[in-house]
């Protein structure tokens, strides 16, 4: 079983019901963007766009992610001891240190 918690895709949402079915993820493609790509499918999807699919894409060129991180952190985060929590949760290693 492979431990390593290093990924270029995970899946942001997934479901159905009986009018639609929802599939979101999140990546990071060969050129090192930023890409959300979507597929809904169903009669609320037809209803709404007149086609039963509807397939979009987001990117955000590499030179951005950095920003992106920055944002997603002050965003989610109160404290440096919730960001550690996190990560431990996550099984991405880090390095704190301190000094009193």
């Amino acid at each position: 079983m492979d431990n390593d918690p290093r990924i270029k895709k995970i899946v942001l949402q997934k479901h159905r019901t009986d009018d639609v079915s929802v599939h979101l993820t999140a990546s990071i493609d060969e050129k090192g963007d930023l890409v959300l790509e979507g597929y809904d499918i169903g009669k609320f999807v037809e209803d709404h766009w007149g086609d039963s699919d509807y397939e979009y894409w987001l990117r955000i060129d590499k030179d951005y992610k950095d920003t992106i991180l920055l944002w997603l952190i002050k965003e989610r985060f109160l404290s440096d001891s919730d960001f550690r929590k996190w990560l431990d949760e996550k099984g991405v290693p880090s390095d704190f240190q301190s000094w009193t």
